[in-house]
């Protein structure tokens, strides 16, 4: 099973009420059944932060030090949405723990998502790397990661993981 950001197809959760349609990733899960092989996730949503919204960025460190109380996810106004974040990444872990998700395609450079970016806590779009909330949770948790980026390293793995399933 494999979590799916919903915003990559375009589902209208993020932060400012638009989704972001990634073509590539629309046309990957045409060959996959829904429920079967993948469901969507949206921890911001399940979080219950708010849309629209002020962009949130960790600030004060990195996800690791969001889990352990040091940093935050806050917006530019000052706004802490760190609570949000660590109960849709919650929400996340429990929906790949009840599913037997092995690993997840998410957007990069989320606050929750990011699998290699995230924005850096400025909010000029400079990016540093470094996880999302939901995303690092999901790896501690042993979930492979991947980004839309990442889309020919999926399906190896996939293909890799359906064998191993079949021998």
């Amino acid at each position: 099973m494999l979590l799916v950001s919903r915003c990559l197809m375009g589902a209208k959760c993020r932060y400012n009420g638009e989704g972001k349609p990634n073509r590539a990733v629309i046309e990957f899960l045409r060959e996959l059944q829904e429920g079967r092989d993948y469901v969507f996730i949206c921890p911001e949503t399940a979080g219950r932060l708010p849309i629209p919204r002020l962009p949130g960025e960790i600030i004060g460190g990195d996800a690791a030090k969001v889990w352990a109380g040091a940093a935050k996810v806050q917006n530019p106004a000052g706004a802490d949405y760190t609570p949000g974040f660590i109960a849709g990444a919650d929400i996340a872990c429990q929906t790949a723990a009840k599913t037997g998700a092995r690993a997840a395609l998410l957007k990069e450079k989320s606050p929750s998502c990011g699998v290699h970016l995230v924005h850096d806590g400025h909010f000029d779009g400079t990016t540093v790397p470094g996880q999302g909330v939901a995303a690092y949770a999901l790896a501690r948790q042993g979930v492979r990661l991947f980004s839309e980026d990442d889309l020919d390293e999926l399906q190896a793995y996939l293909r890799q993981t359906e064998e191993e399933h079949h021998e």
